[in-house]
């Protein structure tokens, strides 16, 4: 399994000279599989430089596209997506169940809404809710996919990827240490003996309390999960729009003092590729 990030900063997309080394694109990973079609995570800004790349792939193709939750910044990127405009691709929906809800509220509904020009029965591609791919498990050839519920408003779900022996776990949106739903122990059993933890780490232990009920954890929090669940390495990842990069970096270095010797802790950049 091959894994790269698109996308990785939360709220929205923040282009600019202080986001250059980390992005400012919103979430987006593609995950290679041999032998599988393309499997892309969620549809935020990052979405759309992935379709410029795939356009190349030949037809037909099918991409498995695998929504966590509904809020704009894991969707908007979709609009974007040019292998939605071939119709030589099909493209199933999956992860969170009102996946297609989702990406059809995007787009223009006859009632003078002004979402987006173009309504979605427009689009030449094939665009489904595949049954095969919600929640709470399903395979990708080779990979079996769990999921569990995130703590975020509304819902979603983070999702556990894993194939011969190893995993990764991808939890974005989520806010560790909340009232309801799963609690530390709940996520640490569903990370244990994964390789690597990619983590919502929007906000710093001094701004949570702030930021409580808002659904996102900050670096500490993700830590501790990480060091609980026994992992080698953790992504923190969903950065704050209002962070630039030597403010990520700063994070960072506190992070890994905290950590110490025994956890690889990074911060995922746009480009960040890893094989598990």
């Amino acid at each position: 399994m091959k894994l790269t990030f698109w996308g990785t900063r939360g709220s929205i997309a923040v282009p600019g000279p202080e986001t250059l080394r980390y992005g400012g694109n919103t979430t987006c990973l593609a995950l290679d599989i041999e032998g599988q079609p393309p499997v892309v995570l969620d549809a935020g800004s990052g979405i759309r430089a992935l379709g410029l790349q795939m356009l190349d792939l030949p037809g037909p193709l099918r991409v498995n596209l695998l929504i966590t939750h509904l809020h704009w910044d894991h969707l908007l990127g979709f609009l974007f997506f040019y292998p939605a405009y071939r119709p030589d691709v099909s493209i199933h929906l999956g992860g969170w169940p009102r996946c297609l809800e989702g990406i059809q509220g995007l787009f223009d509904s006859q009632r003078g809404d002004g979402h987006f020009p173009v309504m979605f029965e427009q689009l030449p591609s094939r665009i489904t809710r595949d049954e095969a791919l919600l929640a709470p498990r399903f395979d990708l050839g080779p990979v079996r996919v769990q999921t569990i519920p995130l703590n975020h408003p509304q819902g979603g779900v983070g999702l556990r990827f894993s194939r011969d022996g190893r995993s990764f776990v991808f939890l974005t949106d989520n806010e560790l240490g909340g009232t309801r739903g799963p609690q530390l122990e709940d996520y640490a059993r569903f990370c244990r003996g994964a390789q690597v933890l990619i983590h919502d780490a929007q906000y710093l232990p001094e701004e949570m309390d702030r930021h409580r009920g808002w659904g996102h954890s900050d670096w500490r929090s993700a830590l501790e999960l990480a060091q609980k669940a026994g992992v080698e390495r953790l992504i923190l990842t969903h950065h704050d729009p209002n962070r630039g990069d030597d403010a990520i970096d700063a994070m960072l270095d506190q992070a890994r003092y905290q950590a110490g010797p025994g956890l690889v802790v990074e911060a995922a950049h746009e480009g960040l590729s890893l094989t598990i």
